[in-house]
């Protein structure tokens, strides 16, 4: 099953209705808002992270938003955190970086949220492709996370 499909079946087991779609390959938030006519901040930026005890985290947050190192790593309860290989995102979470889903990785990663996503009506994330995007709506996306909150 490719990752894809896992988000697939997580979002019709939870019974959470999405839209699936299709736009040239983007590797950016910018790109990704650009495609899809919306703005940046309703796009979603997953990203791998590594504590300095050696965890994997994802770090979910809107796309406009850059990186609180040191409220990344006070909400994973850790000293450190930074970016991990590209190398090892792809083995923890199933896909190349740059099209990180929010959910549906290959392990149970911990997932940490900026708050600020649920505000949204609707957000797109790419489901560990970069030719297609996922539209839900924002809360749902809380509901099927289950994510730790981490203000950015």
């Amino acid at each position: 099953m490719t990752l894809e499909e896992k988000i697939i079946a997580a979002l019709e087991q939870a019974k959470i209705g999405y839209e699936v779609v299709e736009h040239e390959p983007v590797y950016t938030n910018p790109a990704m808002a650009e495609a899809l006519g919306v703005s940046e901040a309703e796009t979603v930026k997953s990203l791998v992270l590594k504590t300095k005890e050696g965890r994997m985290i994802v770090l979910v947050l809107p796309g406009n938003k850059k990186v609180d190192w040191k409220k990344a790593a006070a909400g994973a309860k850790t000293k450190k955190v930074s970016f991990a290989k590209p190398e090892e995102v792809s083995g923890a979470v199933g896909c190349e970086v740059g099209c990180v889903p929010p959910f549906g990785h290959l392990t149970s990663i911990p997932i940490y949220m900026d708050p600020d996503l649920t505000q949204k009506d609707f957000i797109y994330f790419n489901p560990g492709v970069h030719d297609k995007s996922f539209k839900i709506k924002a809360w749902d996306l809380k509901k099927i996370c289950k994510p730790a909150f981490v203000k950015m």
